[in-house]
Order: structure tokens, then C-alpha cells, then sequence
């Protein structure tokens, strides 16, 4: 942490310091808002003791905001709600991707063209390595390098179609610095600590994994966008401040603080829904830990469980707010 940043950090404590989003931001030396940053920085408020209203990210980057001390008695369980956003100290590396460690199929260079046609068919890949008995990478044959040398060469073997120099990454490479490559080679070979192929990762495998990772921060803001629609809409700001003294409006709420406020005495009623509330919250507390796990923003995918559990809860949300 900066010496400027602590010296922030400190002022706010002291007192209330107004500024923009753009200016905050900068304290901590980023421009934009995103999955790494948000969690990052409303973690070092927290861990100051400070909160942001409006919510920082939920606002335009002119608008203005006030950083200020957090009453500890009152709002403690906001403070732990917004400390379970801090992210680990990592990086997404090749092994993430789930291929990058599944069997590897492959042909030994003696094989004839015909026979790596019918692998590729049968298993339904774009490519396969070519491996000797003893393990040792020869190179890569490809439906799309089978393509270019046929043209020319309409009788050409296997031999004649092997990429003898493919890509090759490590497991332990940095995902993103490889990224370029495999979308320019299509697919890239993986090797183990011992310099042996243990995966292959494509374009298709990057695809799929991003969607994985990024369909459940999607539907836990379309849940919670919804739910604000729903609160807003029957309560007052003054009927929020029964989970949060300083609460200003819904967006200022934590994730934790919904299932609270919906479990307080008189509240349930009075949003006319014709379900019932202990299930509702339930099922609601358990989003809120799928959110904090989603959070963190851990490379391995949610459960199926848990994607059905998001995915249902979705669903149920958009019959209460039907409201694109």
C-alpha cells in the first residue's frame, strides 16, 4: 500500500473526505472498475473501517461520494459481508484450464493419414500430437494443415503433414500472457515438470472456460439488481435501517443485509409476494455464499450445484421483477 493511499485512508478515518469515483480510484493508482479492483478496494476500505456512499460501483465515474468512518456496533455484519470480497494474491495459470491435464490422445509417426483422419473423427478433435512409443513429441498433425498441404500435394502421408514445431506451453505459464498464442495457433500442447505432453488447450477450451467463469458474476448482478427493484419499490430508506444505521438507499445495502432485512418482523408482508419467506431467505443465504465464493474469483468453475442452485434462483427472481 502507497504512502498516499494510507494517508487517505487515515484523513477518512478522521473525517469525511468527498470525492469522485475517478479521484478514489486513483488513490489506489487503477482507472476502471472491474472484477480485480472493485473487491480490492472495497476490501482496503473495510479493513480501514471506512465505507463509500454511494457505493462506488454502483455509480458514474463523475459522480461524487463520501468516504467516511463506519460505526463499528451498528453496521459489524456489513463489515464482514464486505471482507468476505477480498481476492487471493493469484494468477490464472495454463493448469486452469481443464484440458490442459486430461488424457491426451495421440498418434505414433508411423501411422498413416488415414488412421489420424479416423482418431481425429472419432474423439471429434481439430488436431492430434504425434508421440513415439518412448514418449518424445515428433509434432502436431490438423484437419486445417491437412487442408494446405493437400493442395498442392493431393497424395501427401502423414510425414508430409506434421507440424514438427507446435506450440508448446508449461503448466505453470501464465494463462493470460498465453492467450495470444493459442488463439493465433488455434491450440497450443501442454507439458508436465517433466517435459512430458500431459493436455492440450484450445481456442474452444479458452472459450468454455470463460464463459464458466464469467456467467456466474452475471447472474448474481441480475439477481441483484432485481432484488433492489423489489426493495425499492415497497420500502423506504428509513425501513433499511434496521440492518444499517447509515444506510443512504438499497445500493448502499450488502449482500448479507438483504436476507437480514427480508427476516426482520413486518417486512416480509408488506412485499405482497405469495411465497414463503423462510425458504426464500434460505435459498437467498445460499446465493449470498455462491456470490462470496464467485467473489474471489478462484479459477476452478462453481459446482453444478451450485450453477443450478444461481441458475434456478434466477429464474425466481425474474418472476418477482419482471422488469427487463
Amino acid at each position: 500500500m502507497s504512502d498516499e493511499l494510507k494517508q487517505f485512508l487515515e484523513e477518512a478515518a478522521a473525517a469525511p473526505v468527498n470525492l469522485t469515483v475517478r479521484e478514489l480510484l486513483a488513490k489506489w493508482n487503477v482507472k476502471i472498475r472491474n472484477f480485480n479492483t472493485v473487491p480490492r478496494i472495497a476490501a482496503d476500505l473495510v479493513n480501514a473501517g471506512l465505507k463509500c456512499e454511494p457505493s462506488f460501483d454502483e455509480v458514474s465515474m463523475g459522480t461524487l461520494v463520501c468516504v467516511s468512518a463506519v460505526t463499528p456496533s451498528s453496521d459489524q455484519e456489513q463489515i464482514d459481508d464486505a471482507s468476505e470480497l477480498a481476492l487471493p494474491h493469484a494468477k490464472l495459470v495454463v493448469a486452469d484450464i481443464a484440458s490442459a491435464t486430461r488424457e491426451v490422445v495421440s498418434i505414433p509417426p508411423e501411422a498413416t493419414l488415414e488412421q489420424a483422419h479416423t482418431v481425429m473423427m472419432d474423439h471429434g478433435y481439430s488436431q492430434l500430437p504425434v508421440i513415439t512409443d518412448a514418449g518424445i513429441l515428433v509434432g502436431a498433425v490438423s484437419w486445417e494443415r491437412i487442408g494446405h498441404i493437400r493442395v498442392g500435394s493431393p497424395n501427401a502421408g502423414l510425414a508430409d503433414v506434421i507440424d514438427s514445431n507446435p506450440n508448446i506451453v508449461k503448466l505453470d505459464d501464465d494463462l493470460l500472457k498465453k492467450i495470444p498464442i493459442i488463439y493465433d495457433a488455434g491450440f497450443v500442447f501442454v507439458s508436465d515438470a517433466e517435459g512430458d505432453i500431459c493436455g492440450i488447450v484450445t481456442t474452444a477450451d479458452l472459450t468454455e472456460q470463460f464463459r464458466l467463469l464469467a456467467e456466474p458474476f452475471f447472474l448474481v448482478g441480475e439477481i441483484e439488481k432485481r432484488l433492489r427493484r423489489c426493495i425499492e419499490k415497497s420500502f423506504a430508506v428509513e425501513d433499511l435501517r434496521c440492518v444499517g444505521k447509515n444506510l443512504t438507499s438499497v445500493n448502499g445495502m450488502a449482500f448479507g443485509q438483504y436476507v437480514r432485512f427480508l427476516r426482520t418482523e413486518g417486512i416480509w408482508s408488506r412485499l405482497g409476494w405469495q411465497i414463503d419467506c423462510t425458504l426464500f431467505t434460505g435459498r437467498l443465504d445460499e446465493i449470498r455464499e455462491v456470490r462470496n465464493e464467485i467473489m474471489h474469483f478462484r479459477p476452478n468453475p462453481l459446482t453444478a450445484k451450485q450453477r443450478e442452485r444461481l441458475q434456478r434462483f434466477t429464474s425466481w427472481m425474474r418472476d418477482l421483477d419482471p422488469q427487463l
